[in-house]
């Protein structure tokens, strides 16, 4: 026997059932089979987590503590949240709000502001001593810096006349005067008044 006339025998023996529309009578969820294994895999981490007997809850430190004060703030936000606006605006604000701007900044004219270059007198006499120790510090420090170069001159003069060699200064003496006028002694004399005793042991 066939697997058409199996059919054909049940279908007659149960006439009723074989009159029903053959539909599936089972639904499957829109994605069902797309998130199938996401779901088994949370399942069973949940289930090893049910397993565990360390599991517990921790609370925030001073939760209780501070539990009412943000119970209380809470309720507050959500009172204030529920109200209607605090702020109205008068009838036609906004219609009027372009003239009302305008009006001002026509009518108003620009209010300069004066500002005094010495605020007070205090300010006055300290810039004036300011500007005195400026200037005399100016002056010293020139005064010293001529002083420097004068001084340097001499030393450049000094040290030309140090630098002449005896006989060209007796050559010299020679000719601007006659030598029977010179003594040994004058000689000497000027010798020992224009030349250190260094520098005669050094020229010898």
């Amino acid at each position: 026997m066939n697997k058409r006339e199996e059919n054909m025998e049940w279908e007659l023996e149960a006439p009723y059932l074989a009159s029903l529309p053959r539909t599936t009578p089972f639904s499957v969820p829109d994605d069902y089979f797309k998130h199938f294994q996401s779901q088994v895999e949370s399942v069973i981490f949940l289930n090893g987590l049910a397993e565990k007997e360390d599991l517990g809850f921790s609370v925030p430190t001073g939760y209780f503590e501070d539990l009412t004060s943000a119970i209380q703030s809470r309720i507050t936000v959500d009172s204030f949240a529920n109200r209607e606006a605090a702020f109205t605006t008068p009838d036609n604000y906004f219609e009027k709000l372009n003239a009302a701007i305008l009006s001002k900044t026509i009518s108003d004219k620009p209010k300069t502001k004066i500002r005094r270059l010495w605020g007070s007198d205090f300010m006055k006499y300290a810039s004036a001593a300011c500007f005195i120790i400026l200037a005399a510090t100016g002056l010293y420090l020139n005064q010293q810096n001529n002083l420097k170069l004068e001084r340097s001159a001499e030393l450049v003069s000094e040290q030309m006349l140090y630098d002449i060699d005896e006989n060209v200064i007796i050559e010299h003496l020679n000719e601007t005067q006659t030598a029977s006028n010179l003594s040994n002694a004058e000689m000497e004399s000027y010798i020992l008044e224009n030349y250190t005793s260094n520098d005669i042991s050094t020229n010898l």
